[in-house]
């Protein structure tokens, strides 16, 4: 997948807030693979919305949104899911662990036909990175909210997509963690090619050279 294409959407069952000074809705927009954008979306704009439209989880839109030249309405399911194993990935904004299982049990769920053990390592390094390397073997639900955020980011690049697309993914983490955080993030994507969009409610509190958004 090389790219997603937004064609003039907007969202059927209500209006955004500002949508008329909006920089996405109702526009025709490109995310080619490499790209960084940091797309802010203040409360009430529709950003968990449109996170989850580009996943193919809705067509609650008007407009068109593609992968690559294939609108995603008129995939099967089957073409969704198999998308999402290696060309886009959400990290939601509740995380989603499975709270029965352990950390690096939901962090391995990204790993697809694969054998496992062999990412144990990489894992490892990640969590190591992000300060959470001995919640490996911690059920999820003993876990903070922090701690469940950073250990979805690990899951998010242990095998990483073409998109990475991440919701409000540093809300419960303080400052030194999110710089972390969005360090490992940049160095993992560079090195996949990856291209990350995040969703966030405000600029970051640090420097970037992410290509900045409104929703």
């Amino acid at each position: 997948m090389d790219n997603i294409v937004l064609e003039n959407i907007s969202p059927r069952y209500f209006t955004p807030k500002n949508i008329t000074q909006s920089e996405i809705w109702n526009r025709d927009i490109v995310f080619s693979k490499g790209d960084k954008r940091l797309i802010i979306a203040p409360s009430g704009s529709g950003k968990s919305t449109l996170a989850t439209a580009m996943l193919g989880m809705h067509f609650q839109y008007e407009g068109s949104i593609k992968y690559g030249q294939q609108p995603v309405q008129k995939l099967h399911l089957e073409e969704i899911v198999e998308n999402r194993k290696q060309g886009v990935s959400l990290l939601f904004q509740d995380v989603r662990l499975i709270k029965d299982l352990s950390i690096s049990e939901n962090i391995l769920l990204r790993v697809f036909n694969k054998d496992r053990k062999s990412f144990i390592p990489v894992m490892e390094e990640y969590a190591s990175r992000l300060g959470i390397e001995g919640l490996l073997n911690k059920k999820a639900e003993n876990c903070s909210y922090g701690e469940r955020q950073r250990s979805a980011i690990v899951r998010s690049l242990i095998n990483p997509t073409h998109f990475l697309i991440y919701d409000e993914c540093f809300s419960h983490l303080d400052l030194e963690n999110k710089k972390i955080a969005f360090s490992l993030i940049n160095e993992v994507s560079h090195n996949s090619g990856s291209s990350v969009l995040f969703f966030e409610l405000n600029e970051f509190p640090f420097e970037h050279d992410y290509q900045i958004l409104h929703l």
